[in-house]
């Protein structure tokens, strides 16, 4: 059944514009909060008995975390129609409401969600490589251009990941707060002249405001690319902590992968493949191709809601659940990854520490420079770089106030039928 005909229409039509029964799915918790604010509003402002409130929270609590049927058009539809069912007030409902704006706190919602619980994972794995850099530091080659270069430390290479990885997670703050506004309200986008109270709605949800402007509200996915574009930052990171982390366990032989981390040949016995983090170097690529497939489909759009925006959420979905994904198991490596002790270190690293050396008995850098590159005789300085870098404590403070005001919307809201 769809909402918007009494007429029978195309099965080809509707097969081919509807979502996926499994994205549905995963829009049906954030759907059934937003119908519950929205409920509360139209019995505060008038549209609903107290009675008819309460029959229509008992049903909408009551179909809490299952899964929409197949005929059901959308999980709007399948909200709507299963209240309905239950009780004859769930025909008001959708009062002074359309499915754009509808379908934008949903999305909102899911985003604000997998926000907090990216931040807690990339938090999580600040810390072990913090950890790590601290309690395996040792000497190991620093690389320009691929070869060994000057003395570096394990405890400097994981830092500046951590650093790294801060910065992201400021970023993924930014937008955040960017994205944190209720567009509920704004109806097909130019509002509705009944007496609705949008802040009210705004406060049950957890929202820090109103999303003012009605229009710009269902201009669906450029909030949505405000997040891909953080979390493709956070992925691009994980690429490069990939990346090295197979580097330096292979030729160099830096590092030890933990076994469970790693794979087998189905024909040479003696292979231990970093396949883990191959995967995960890929699945960087994969974010940013999200992050690019939504910039394609929202570019040169009209303003207004467009059909075309339904998109925009399949490459939602996927870029924060693999991103979330990820950060879990590249926590979980790091945790356990070993540090090499006898590895190749070429002398040749020491040119630079030599030279200085030169300069500290007043030779010229320019002479110092020369006359090391040519006598090659290097003076060995083995002292361990120390890890440095920037604080994380107001991010993490942050985003557990965050994760702690989502439950108790949550928690408000549904009441018993909330599992923490």
């Amino acid at each position: 059944m769809v909402l918007w005909s009494e007429d029978p229409t195309s099965s080809l039509t509707q097969q081919y514009t509807e979502e996926s029964k499994e994205l549905e799915q995963k829009l049906l918790p954030y759907d059934i909060l937003g119908n519950l604010a929205h409920v509360k509003m139209l019995e505060k402002q008038g549209y609903l008995e107290k009675e008819e409130l309460e029959d229509i929270e008992k049903a909408m609590k009551d179909i809490y975390g299952k899964k929409p049927e197949v005929d059901a058009e959308d999980v709007h539809t399948f909200v709507e129609e299963k209240v309905t069912e239950k009780t004859e007030s769930g025909k008001k409902m959708h009062t002074g409401r359309s499915r754009n704006d509808q379908v934008a706190v949903d999305t909102h919602l899911f985003m604000k969600d997998m926000s907090v619980k990216i931040a807690e994972k990339g938090l999580e794995l600040v810390k072990d490589l913090e950890k790590f850099s601290e309690e395996e530091n040792t000497l190991i080659p620093g690389y320009t251009h691929q070869q060994q270069a000057m003395p570096s430390s394990t405890g400097l290479w994981a830092s500046s990941f951590v650093d790294a990885l801060i910065d992201d997670l400021k970023l993924l703050k930014s937008s955040y707060q960017v994205f944190d506004q209720s567009p509920l309200g704004a109806a097909a986008g130019y509002g509705t002249s009944l007496d609705i109270d949008r802040e009210y709605t705004a406060e049950l949800l957890g929202f820090e405001s109103v999303q003012e402007n009605t229009l710009y509200s269902v201009n669906r996915g450029k909030h949505e690319l405000m997040l891909l574009q953080a979390l493709n930052q956070v992925m691009l990171d994980i690429g490069k902590l990939s990346e090295d982390i197979i580097n330096f366990s292979e030729d160099q032989e830096i590092f030890d992968i933990p076994d469970e981390f790693t794979t087998g040949s189905s024909i040479m016995p003696q292979k231990e493949n970093p396949d883990v983090l191959e995967i995960a170097r890929g699945k960087s690529e994969e974010v940013n191709a999200n992050s690019q497939a939504i910039h394609g489909v929202i570019s040169k759009l009209p303003s207004g809601y467009n059909r075309d925006t339904q998109l925009t959420k399949k490459n939602l979905f996927e870029g924060c659940e693999t991103t979330l994904e990820t950060l879990e198991i590249m926590k979980e490596l790091v945790s356990g990854l070993g540090v090499v002790q006898n590895f190749d270190l070429k002398d040749e690293v020491f040119a630079a520490h030599t030279a200085n050396q030169k300069v500290e008995s007043d030779v010229p850098f320019r002479e110092a420079y020369s006359e090391v590159k040519e006598e090659q005789d290097y003076v060995k300085n083995e002292e361990v770089k120390e890890p440095k870098n920037q604080s994380f404590e107001g991010l993490e403070g942050f985003w557990q106030s965050e994760k702690e005001s989502f439950q108790e919307v949550k928690a408000s809201l549904l009441g018993n039928s909330f599992e923490a």
